[in-house]
């Protein structure tokens, strides 16, 4: 598994997922307009595919319907993550009842057997994080004051904390 540097990149997307409760959705208005929009994570799948639960009638369905193309962004203490995908609705009730969360009540007061629930799937093509935590915090420092000292610029892609990671064919770019 760790002899594939692609696999090991999917995976650290993997890894950085779980650290992450909720995530900023953006789609494409109806207008054009790009729109970012607070979301609980549901779940996510091995390879970074990640799982949204949402109302059939709210407008992000409709945005999503028309363009499936979306990012989804996440930030926490030092972790960022963005992901580039597409989404696709699902009605798919057993997997809706396995990732349902009593907390989510607030939003669906009806439970997971709301007929009116679908799940967000975002199948990802591109990621890119960044950790700024631990020994990269470190690193970053030591880096970034040795380039303010030369009067360089600090090049985050040298930084063992940032990558980019492509899905499929595009396989990694960092």
């Amino acid at each position: 598994m760790f002899d594939d540097p692609e696999r090991t990149e999917i995976d650290s997307i993997d890894h950085f997922i779980e650290e992450f409760e909720t995530a900023m959705l953006v789609t494409e208005s109806l207008s054009g307009d790009l729109r970012a929009r607070p979301m609980m994570i549901a779940g996510h799948e091995p390879g970074g595919a990640l799982l949204f639960v949402s109302r059939a009638e709210d407008e992000k369905l409709q945005e999503v319907l028309q363009t499936s193309r979306v990012a989804v962004t996440m930030q926490g203490v030092g972790r960022y993550l963005s992901i580039s995908g597409t989404a696709r609705l699902e009605t798919d009730q057993v997997k809706l009842d396995e990732l349902w969360s009593p907390s989510w009540r607030i939003w669906f007061p009806a439970g997971s057997e709301d007929p009116d629930l679908v799940l967000i799937q975002i199948e990802p093509s591109a990621a890119e994080y960044w950790d700024r935590t631990g020994a990269n915090k470190l690193e970053f420092f030591w880096r970034a004051g040795k380039a303010l000292l030369q009067g360089e610029k600090t090049r985050d892609d040298k930084l063992s904390g940032h990558r980019k990671v492509g899905f499929g064919e595009g396989g990694s770019d960092s």
